[in-house]
């Protein structure tokens, strides 16, 4: 008798048939039971909320939403809550720009409509100035923690797309600011 080895071919088992293998992934589209499902995808969803909301308020990353994850993002909102800007009043300036708009509109018929209209001009134009001078002051912290990213943190990646971020978190007033602020006013980077 030859020894002969052959090598094991097949797989040592017939291939089922393909009805088989497609019933077998089969799921239902509509589960048996909506209401059941219904109410475990909202708890779901609510748990998710929740440890994001938590992840926002304490700062942890890996619950937090992916807008918010990475070091260059956690880094812009570092450099951003760690100064004081003027980008900081925008918001509150343009709700009370609005407020003046509606009291005026309703003064109009005891006041001069000409000294109106130039009350509005001139709120508008200084609500447009702190608009520009928000957006440079952005584009100046931006492109500086950029650089200082890029000093601190040599192998990590910049964000891509990342100014709007930076200047959405600059003209929110510190309080609503989320995620919270993780640093103090004045903390610096070295």
């Amino acid at each position: 008798m030859s020894e002969t080895t052959e090598p094991n071919t097949g797989k040592g088992r017939p291939t089922p048939k393909r009805k088989d293998a497609q019933a077998r992934k089969r799921r239902d589209m509509i589960p048996a039971d909506r209401k059941l499902a219904k109410k475990l995808a909202r708890e779901r969803q609510e748990e998710l909320w929740r440890r994001q909301q938590e992840a926002m308020d304490s700062g942890d990353e890996r619950y937090m939403p992916v807008r918010d994850k990475g070091k260059a993002r956690r880094f812009i909102r570092d450099v951003i809550d760690a100064r004081w800007s003027v980008a900081e009043l925008v918001l509150p300036l343009m709700f009370l720009m609005i407020i003046t708009m509606m009291v005026l509109a309703g003064l109009t018929t005891t006041l001069d409509p000409l000294l109106a209209a130039r009350i509005l001009d001139s709120i508008t134009w200084v609500t447009y100035g702190f608009l520009l001078l928000s957006i440079l002051e952005t584009t100046f912290v931006y492109y500086r923690a950029k650089k200082l990213f890029a000093v601190l943190h040599p192998q990590e990646e910049w964000s891509k797309r990342s100014w709007f971020y930076a200047f959405s978190r600059m003209i929110m007033p510190r309080r609503w600011r989320q995620p919270k602020a993780q640093v103090e006013r004045g903390h610096k980077f070295e």
